[in-house]
């Protein structure tokens, strides 16, 4: 177990709490081409992936060795931290997430005892959240976590990591932007659909010569707002033919749109975009 040492640092602030947003369903008439944004046409619906006070949906699952032992979706305006323990600091920005003792689950004692202890070494957790169009992550204890974007199955365990969640300041761990650059293109044709899961590894090396399975404790965070349109896109087919999406952020309802549609609005929300 890799354990860093013991070093003060407080959190940034984090977002603010949401407000109401109007309600958009489209549902255009299969007979007219395609729209394309312009200032005639409603509001680009998916513009609202960038509105601060919007809170993305997370579907957070952790695994001990390999076998899941916890998984919950939530919304939180101010992040998510995952903890080892309830009695943590809630002074402390961002919703706790705790995991759960290894006790439920696992059989062996040696390395129950090893997955408490990096647990324990979670301190005030890992912290999450979004600003923007990209994801923030911090550690608030000492364990040394390093994260990588991989595939929603399994992550990406062939290679190095993407980097070393950061301690005394916030690291970016996920853009929007090329994700939705990459998405535009996997609509086009391209056989590469873009990835969106990402991967932690808590108190240990990434398991770049080893398989994941054998890591203590490994969480799996998936923006479910991405993975909705993802399957829009693939299941786009047709361009006359409408699909249904629900972006599971706050205050929304499914958007019926066209694949070209779809796209359409994606490169509209591309120029609003750091790059």
């Amino acid at each position: 177990v890799v354990l860093g040492p013991e070093e003060a640092g407080q959190p940034s602030g984090l977002a603010v709490a949401p407000e109401p947003h109007p309600q958009l369903l489209l549902s255009p008439s299969l007979d007219s081409p395609a729209p394309h944004p312009n200032p005639e046409l409603p509001e680009n619906p998916l513009r609202r992936l960038l509105v601060p006070e919007e809170e993305w949906e997370f579907e957070v699952t952790a695994f001990y060795r390999g076998r899941q032992v916890f998984q919950q979706t939530i919304s939180c305006p101010g992040g998510l931290r995952l903890v080892g323990s309830e009695a943590v600091d809630r002074m402390l920005p961002g919703q706790p997430i705790t995991l759960p003792d290894p006790g439920l689950s696992l059989t062996d004692r040696g390395v129950r005892g090893y997955v408490r202890r990096v647990l324990s070494c979670l301190g005030g957790g890992l912290a999450l959240r979004r600003a923007g169009q990209r994801l923030w992550a911090q550690r608030l204890g000492h364990c040394h976590t390093y994260w990588a974007v991989g595939e929603e199955l399994l992550p990406n365990s062939g290679h190095g990591p993407d980097g070393e969640v950061p301690k005394d300041k916030e690291g970016g761990v996920f853009d929007l932007g090329p994700f939705v650059a990459d998405l535009i293109t996997f609509i086009e044709g391209g056989r590469c659909s873009p990835r969106y899961t990402l991967w932690f590894c808590i108190g240990e090396p990434w398991p770049q010569d080893q398989p994941w399975t054998k890591k203590l404790v490994m969480v799996k965070v998936v923006p479910t707002c991405l993975r909705a349109l993802l399957d829009m896109a693939r299941s786009g087919g047709a361009s006359s033919l409408e699909n249904t999406v629900d972006l599971h952020i706050s205050n929304s309802h499914p958007l019926s749109l066209t694949s070209d549609q779809c796209k359409a609005y994606l490169q509209d929300l591309v120029e609003d975009m750091d790059f």
